[in-house]
């Protein structure tokens, strides 16, 4: 049976707009999975071999008139994603990562390879089990070395107690960074204040920072072709929930969320910082694709209102 979760992490509430499904949004991890598969992401063709994850596509676009090759044009869009997050990361030189929702991107697996950094890949019970059995057949194929760096606990970040526990085993006296790919587009705005208060918590326990793509903005989001509509109904069926429903009106209203959050933030257009992306290359898609979204596509670092950014550890 599939737990069902509020804003306040309780299981089996009933606060009337707030129970979601979200075992079944682990459907959209293996999207990614799919879509990563054609850049030079760590790992990235591994994770698509071991899930299937091209039947796992063509099972949720049978009967839809459309298949997995007339989406590929995604590929660019979580690459972009994928390395602007990660480039963030290193940024700030800190060398404790939490992950919420971290999904199947394996990002945990390549900066463990570093015994100086802890990597903490927090999600759901089923994705981070799933994960687990897949890292440790890669760790034997290539043989990689286990650090006791690398940790998957199961965590809903709606869930304050799961974080802290989560958190137990981090040096208070070091930086965090904490890292949301993908969590927010699933989210009601009031599940948005209980994450964002949240990781604030968590932040105030360290001198870190909090690095998402995941701000989205209703004009931007819906300015979409009726394929990406399609899509997007698919998805919703399947995972019984709406991306982008509470997308925020306009950057002044999120830019208001994170002042009432306590946070400050700075903005960032990564796909003018990253360099190749290589998916353009592998699918032959023109390089002109992502012109129309460059805007749109953004990446926020955030820390506590008032607290400068931690000077980079040294290397």
């Amino acid at each position: 049976m599939t737990a069902k979760t509020s804003a306040d992490g309780s299981p089996g509430s009933s606060r009337p707009g707030l129970d979601i499904h979200y075992e079944k949004i682990s459907l959209t991890a293996q999207l990614a999975a799919y879509m990563r598969q054609f850049s030079d992401i760590p790992f990235a063709s591994d994770v698509a071999d071991l899930l299937h994850s091209r039947q796992v596509f063509e099972a949720l676009l049978r009967g839809q008139q459309m298949t997995p090759e007339d989406l590929t044009w995604y590929a660019p869009i979580f690459e972009a994603r994928y390395k602007s997050v990660t480039g963030a990361i290193h940024r700030t030189g800190s060398r404790q990562v939490l992950e919420l929702a971290s999904g199947l991107t394996l990002r945990g697996l390549a900066f463990a390879q570093d015994p100086a950094f802890t990597y903490i890949e927090s999600d759901l019970t089923s994705i981070s089990a799933e994960k687990e059995a897949i890292i440790a057949r890669l760790r034997q194929k290539y043989g990689l070395a286990d650090h006791g760096n690398l940790y998957f606990p199961a965590v809903n970040a709606l869930d304050r107690s799961q974080l802290q526990e989560a958190i137990q085993r981090l040096d208070r006296d070091r930086p965090l960074v904490v890292v949301s790919e993908g969590l927010f587009p699933y989210l009601s705005r009031d599940e948005m204040r209980a994450v964002a208060s949240n990781i604030r918590e968590v932040l105030a326990e360290f001198k870190g920072s909090w690095i998402t793509p995941d701000f989205s903005i209703k004009e931007e989001v819906e300015r979409v072709t009726e394929q990406q509509r399609s899509f997007r109904r698919i998805v919703a069926a399947a995972t019984e929930h709406k991306m982008y429903n509470n997308a925020f009106d306009s950057l002044e209203q999120l830019q208001a969320f994170l002042d009432e959050m306590g946070l400050a933030a700075e903005m960032h257009h990564p796909v003018d910082e990253i360099g190749e992306i290589v998916s353009l290359r592998e699918l032959h898609l023109p390089a002109a694709l992502l012109d129309p979204i460059k805007a749109s596509l953004r990446l926020w670092v955030l820390r506590l209102s008032g607290e400068e950014p931690s000077p980079p550890a040294a290397s």
